[in-house]
């Protein structure tokens, strides 16, 4: 076993799936995370703070030779106006300084394919606050490029399978259709990979990735209405037929976020997320091939999250 990796946020989704890929490779695993250590684990050094916490970061960094930057609110909504900023702005900052200042040889950032941050892209641009905190992050983690620091940015595209504990929005979006939730769907177009390969995307990029450069990891470009068929054939559940214009399903997120500031409970839509998916496009076939990662089919992935779904309790095909 050589080498230690310091995963913030490793007992979320992907961070789970990133601390066994990396346990496979005989690496010493240490996580940085609010929550308690996950069930099972053998053998990590598992550390409960915050990013936020500066004292808490340098403390997990020290002696770290690898910081893969999971941690982060992918929610999409927070009753906070400044919640996104801290957790997906200020603890990446925190965190990417905390790993240079440690020596550090590698820091990958997870970020995310929703932001463009190509070009003439702008804070101002962005569809809300998620995607705000993740530009600044990377606009941040590009200024300390350029001063020569270690850093390579992943930016999964909607990771779905087994394993959301937390219930990140594509999956509660799974849940809501295979609970009979939704009598209609918006139509778009989105791209979908299982975790097991972002975590596996997020390895190969500390291992053989160039400083400095932006991975895209994304594999299978589907349409909602697809979407919708598969998980049908996979659960043996009605799935909606019905598809809601753009604008309705603006103005029904706009009153469901209305409601969840007063009830303080997370709207089953949210601004940001109809705006993403209007903005959501094609995804070029399979960057994910940029890193060499292997692919995970996308009806075994989709069977999968449904069966965890399940085990787990939250639905049931028999009831």
């Amino acid at each position: 076993m050589s080498g230690i990796d310091l995963v913030t946020g490793g007992c979320g989704f992907i961070g789970r799936h990133l601390v066994d890929a990396l346990q496979a490779r005989g690496r010493e695993v240490r996580v940085l995370d609010m929550a308690p250590a996950v069930p099972g684990w053998s053998g990590v050094d598992h550390r409960q703070g915050s990013i936020l916490d500066a004292d808490a970061v340098s403390e997990a960094v020290a002696s770290a030779e690898r910081v893969f930057h999971v941690a982060g609110d992918p929610s999409l909504w927070s009753k906070g106006r400044d919640d996104f900023d801290r957790a997906n702005r200020s603890g990446a900052e925190t965190v990417i300084d905390a790993a240079i200042a440690a020596g550090a040889e590698r820091l990958i950032l997870t970020s995310s394919h929703a932001i463009d941050v190509k070009g003439s892209a702008t804070e101002d641009a962005m569809p809300g606050p998620y995607t705000r905190a993740k530009f600044r992050a990377e606009q941040f983690a590009l200024q300390r490029i350029g001063e020569g620091a270690p850093i390579i940015a992943v930016a999964p595209t909607v990771p779905m399978g087994p394993g959301d504990v937390n219930l990140t929005p594509p999956t509660r979006m799974l849940l809501e259709f295979l609970r009979g939730e939704n009598p209609a769907y918006l139509q778009f177009m989105t791209n979908l990979i299982d975790v097991r390969e972002v975590a596996e995307g997020h390895v190969l990029a500390a291992e053989k990735g160039e400083i400095g450069v932006r991975y895209v990891l994304g594999r299978h470009n589907v349409l909602m209405s697809e979407f919708l068929d598969i998980i049908a054939r996979l659960s043996g559940r009605k799935m909606p037929r019905r598809t809601i214009p753009y604008g309705l399903a603006l103005a029904s997120a706009g009153v469901m976020e209305a409601l969840s500031l007063m009830t303080g409970k997370p709207p089953r839509a949210s601004l940001e997320g109809v705006r993403l998916a209007k903005r959501l496009k094609r995804v070029p076939d399979d960057p994910a091939e940029a890193l060499g990662v292997p692919e995970w089919p996308l009806e075994p992935m989709l069977a999968d999250a449904i069966s965890w779904l399940e085990s787990e309790g939250y639905w049931s095909r028999h009831g």
